[in-house]
């Protein structure tokens, strides 16, 4: 649909800048072309044959002639100005006797201009202007005038207008669709700018998430590492392997953020979209890192959209940092529950509470929970956190099984 739109405002608006372009030009060559075959139409005609009481042709006629040809330059640019010289020169040349030839034509191509380029009111007044002005040249009984050319002329006169008005507003009805062409590709940029920022902004929260995590566990092991080395070599041999693992899968999940952010293509099959599926290898780190995780799975297990199995995956893996940075607890709960019109996830560290210390350096969990409690918002559920009276920490929340569930 964008690209329609696009396609249509760029067709339309080139059409119309190339017209703006040739017209001077084009206008300029109908005057000239009018006032020269104006004034050879009267000085070649042979007006005794037509009409004895005709005038032949004089200075004057010749000039108006001339003049009534060249306003037909300005017949776009100046089209109420235009019309007005040119019917003036047409009732010199009539109303002093001379044979009007070729100029009664043109002067349906002049209203026909000032209907079609000027407002429709202009039209309407330009049109009784001629019809009243043949009225009036036939009543005093011009030469070569008679009661059947009037009748003609004045249906010619009303057939140029309705012309010129088909013309006007088609030309407005273009203007409206490009208008309209153009508010619709505007909307559609702002639409998709707006879902870049969107995305940069998730995929913020995400390399947060990791890198918070990731992190957490290479503190721990390394403390581990640092303790244990000259006491028992396996287990700081383990603790190496567990920050190389870690850091390993944090620089993965990195790169392919930051290729998100430059917009690159990372591909669908190497993103590391985690799922509820994957919280068996999360959890199995935290373990190794010193905190005893059990973890419950509750109702038929289904798969869910994406982004609600990610977010329910993200939850867990800030709440089981959280228990690793800030909590002195040695145990934590991890439950997830699959319920028909979604999942519940709750995680809660068991009588460790949070020392005052924690409470300054909370402010980066804070940070992470606050940003998933948007997150739930977003996808149509919610999420809650808090102490449990000083027995531990909880962090729960319901997420809808689909986003169409949750619109």
């Amino acid at each position: 649909m964008t690209g329609r739109v696009a396609e249509q405002s760029y067709d339309v608006g080139a059409w119309a800048a190339l017209t703006r372009r040739l017209s001077p030009y084009l206008d300029l060559a109908i005057g000239l072309v009018a006032a020269g075959m104006s004034v050879m139409s009267l000085l070649g005609a042979d007006v005794a044959a037509i009409d004895s009481r005709l005038e032949p042709a004089d200075p004057l006629s010749v000039a108006a002639s001339l003049v009534a040809g060249l306003s037909l330059v300005w017949r776009r640019s100046r089209p109420a100005a235009s019309f007005a010289v040119f019917v003036s020169c047409c009732l010199v040349v009539t109303l002093t006797g001379h044979y009007i030839g070729l100029l009664s034509v043109l002067l349906l191509f002049s209203l026909y201009s000032l209907t079609a380029h000027s407002r429709r009111r202009d039209g309407v007044v330009g049109l009784a202007v001629c019809l009243l002005a043949f009225i009036g040249l036939a009543v005093l009984d011009v030469p070569d005038l008679g009661t059947s050319d009037v009748l003609q002329a004045c249906a010619l006169l009303v057939t140029a207008w309705a012309l010129g008005d088909a013309i006007r507003s088609r030309r407005t009805q273009q203007s409206e669709r490009l208008r309209i062409a153009e508010q619709e590709a505007a909307a559609a940029r702002e639409q998709a700018a707006r879902a870049v920022v969107e995305e940069r902004l998730r995929i913020a929260r995400e390399l947060h998430d990791v890198i918070a995590h990731s992190m957490s566990l290479i503190a721990v092991q390394a403390g581990v590492g640092g303790h244990v080395i000259r006491s028992d070599v396996v287990a700081a041999e383990r603790a190496l392997e567990i920050i190389a693992e870690t850091s390993r899968k944090a620089l993965t999940q990195t790169r392919w953020m930051l290729g998100l952010l430059r917009g690159e293509d990372a591909g669908d099959a190497a993103s590391p979209i985690h799922r509820i599926d994957d919280l068996a290898g999360l959890v199995r780190g935290v373990r190794e890192a010193g905190i005893d995780v059990a973890v419950t799975i509750a109702g038929p297990a289904r798969t869910l959209d994406a982004a609600i199995e990610l977010t329910a995956y993200r939850i867990v893996q800030e709440s089981l940092t959280n228990v690793l940075k800030h909590s002195l607890a040695t145990q934590a709960q991890v439950l997830v529950t699959y319920l028909p019109d979604g999942v519940d996830v709750e995680v809660r560290d068991v009588g460790g509470g949070r020392p005052a210390a924690a409470a300054q350096v909370g402010s980066g969990s804070g940070h992470g929970l606050l940003g998933l409690r948007e997150r739930a918002r977003l996808l149509g559920g919610v999420l809650e956190y808090g102490a449990l009276d000083g027995t531990g920490f909880r962090v729960a929340a319901h997420l809808p099984s689909s986003m169409e569930a949750a619109s």
